[in-house]
């Protein structure tokens, strides 16, 4: 259960990003290389090996210096995960926030 709460998690802060961000697209370059897959199929794919690493609690998608970016949400910075998260996967670039936890609201609570 708790899993899927951060899957969950990650899916909305992907949707809400994007649409923030101006939107994303396919195609995109970084340094030259080609890219194959659309950022939200290599966010997809990537998403839950870094939900494996200690601290890492979402991920999403928006705009990092005005080109799409696939973001990964932190509680707090720590070595395992500077050595663990690339600066750019499959041609775009990965940016680290530190947002601290996140956690599930109660639907019974209000």
């Amino acid at each position: 259960m708790k899993r899927f709460r951060f899957l969950a998690v990650a899916a909305i802060l992907s949707a809400v990003t994007a649409c923030a961000g101006g939107g994303v697209g396919e195609g995109h370059q970084s340094s030259g290389e080609a890219v194959s897959r659309s950022i939200e199929e290599v966010q997809e794919a990537h998403t839950p090996d870094w939900m494996e690493i200690p601290g890492v609690v979402g991920t999403g998608i928006g705009q990092c210096d005005g080109v799409p970016c696939i973001m990964v949400f932190i509680a707090q910075k720590t070595p395992e995960v500077d050595r663990q998260i690339p600066e750019q996967v499959e041609g775009y670039p990965v940016r680290v926030e530190v947002t601290g936890p996140f956690r599930a609201l109660d639907p019974d609570s209000g």
